[in-house]
């Protein structure tokens, strides 16, 4: 009967892992994440300036993800949709079998591997949408399984390192988090010179290593850059201290409290290094909650020898009070939840990338396409890719979600200025040669826009608010005061793109 528990503990791990990175609703970068990358950087279509915006057109653009860009463009061409969603089970599966690999290297007890499987997962879920960084974490979970092996007993794993170094430097910027690593490991060896050495080479080879890309020493110039840039606005990017995070990261919450706990009481002797590793990412996660994940794959390798330690008996000794058929029935359930989950909650069609008519102004953009409304569009920051990918070159952006890669901070800074009406909110309207603007109408700059003299209100729906400016559009303005105008017809569901 263990067979058994152990094939459908398997299969429970599997399907739960098909019910969080199977989400299929669409998230505000999906549209730039697919199309803004169609070709190499050595072709003439690769772009290397702004070009989506009137605000900054001919500024270089430092895309950093654009190999990662690059693929998702390729698997939505040739796959649709179901092959973007496959693109993200496939990648969480990857790293759940390397977090695996690392805690049988512990040596837990399979009731222990499971649960913390399972808390890991549920966890990295916060972080799995159809992003480029899916791939940070799965060479992140790469280096440290490598680097652990090798503080464990040495390996010539290592120098794989620097080999992965070349296109984590393409596929996202977080690739600095490679050489902070290796760094961590190294400054442990200090003492031991047959290990130092090593570690030495390969973190220089490293660094050299991620120069190879299309924009050589300025990638790197422009991470250091984009690290000293704020971003209040994002709510990723914000620190872990607002109460309701806490409620929308349950899991988060109780993974910290159980390596704490793990760490400190096992008796088992620390790993300085480890610890170090296992602190910097906590505080990564602190300070910006985008870094949850990081955190959850660095506590699946490193805890899992603690608490073994630490509750190992004592999960042991609750487990054995189930019966085997008890154990095997709640194993089945389990499964059951995960794939009707992963099929049903929440989706009308789960090989479908959803589009959400309460998060995205499908109806406005329709109507702007049916009436042939055309300019440059001062645009809700969240709805500015979906725009681009709409409406390009009819219209063009003020602001996207490219930012500090393709604008500067005056620019950025104005933007929001207007959109929350602080201070001169009019700069944005006023300075620059606006003449659309799609807000949200929760935005502040909504109601200020409703009694704004030279800009028209022409269409509003649950969400939108559509402005266009008197003076040049004035033709349309006329043909809506005659009724002369097309209005969307509305539908039930809405798919990317």
């Amino acid at each position: 009967m263990s067979r058994t528990i152990k094939i459908l503990a398997i299969l429970a791990v599997i399907l739960f892992c098909l019910q969080v990175y199977s989400d299929n609703k669409a998230e505000v970068d999906l549209w730039g994440n697919v199309g803004f990358v169609n070709a190499f950087p050595w072709s003439a279509n690769f772009k290397y300036i702004n070009t989506f915006s009137f605000t900054e057109p001919l500024r270089p653009w430092v895309n950093h993800e654009w190999l990662a860009q690059y693929i998702l463009n390729f698997i939505y061409i040739n796959f649709g949709n179901a092959g973007l969603i496959l693109y993200k089970i496939v990648v969480g599966l990857a790293i759940t079998g390397l977090i695996y690999i690392g805690i049988r290297l512990a040596s837990c007890s399979g009731v222990t591997e499971f649960l913390w499987i399972i808390l890991t997962i549920s966890t990295m879920g916060y972080g799995f949408s159809t992003r480029p960084h899916l791939l940070t974490y799965l060479l992140y979970a790469v280096f440290l399984l490598i680097l652990l092996r090798y503080r464990a007993r040495g390996s010539r794993y290592i120098y794989i390192l620097p080999l992965l170094g070349i296109p984590w430097a393409n596929l996202h910027g977080a690739f600095f988090i490679g050489a902070i690593l290796i760094f961590i490991f190294l400054i442990f060896e200090i003492s031991n010179m047959k290990r130092l050495i090593p570690l030495a080479a390969v973190i220089i080879l490293y660094i050299i290593g991620t120069f190879i890309n299309p924009y050589g020493p300025n990638l790197w110039k422009f991470i250091f850059y984009s690290g000293m840039i704020q971003r209040p606005f994002l709510s990723e990017w914000a620190p872990f201290t607002r109460l309701e995070f806490i409620s929308e990261h349950v899991d988060f919450v109780f993974l910290c409290l159980a390596s704490f706990l793990a760490v400190s009481f096992s008796r088992k002797p620390k790993d300085k290094a480890q610890l170090v590793v296992l602190s910097v990412f906590f505080l990564a996660a602190i300070a910006m909650r985008r870094n949850i994940p990081l955190f959850a794959i660095t506590a699946a390798f490193i805890v899992p020898q603690y608490l073994e330690d630490t509750a190992g008996k004592a999960v042991k000794k609750m487990y054995s009070k189930f019966s085997a058929p008890l154990v095997a029935a709640g194993l089945l359930v389990f499964s059951i939840v995960s794939i009707v989950s992963a099929l049903t909650i929440n989706k009308s069609n789960f090989i479908e990338m959803e589009i959400p008519q309460d998060s995205f102004p499908v109806n406005a953009v329709s109507f702007m396409k049916d009436n042939g409304i055309s300019g440059n569009a001062v645009i809700f920051f969240n709805w500015a890719e979906y725009c681009i990918w709409k409406l390009y070159p009819d219209c063009r952006v003020f602001l996207d979600g490219r930012l500090c890669c393709a604008y500067n901070v005056k620019t950025i800074n104005d933007f929001f200025n207007f959109l929350y009406a602080r201070g001169d909110w009019q700069r944005a309207i006023r300075d620059y040669s606006a003449d659309i603007v799609l807000i949200h109408r929760g935005n502040p700059a909504y109601a200020k826009m409703l009694t704004m003299p030279g800009w028209t209100n022409i269409y509003n729906d649950r969400i939108a608010g559509l402005f266009l400016k008197k003076m040049a559009h004035e033709a349309f303005i006329l043909r809506l005061q005659k009724g002369d105008v097309k209005y969307p017809q509305l539908k039930e569901n809405e798919y990317f793109p």
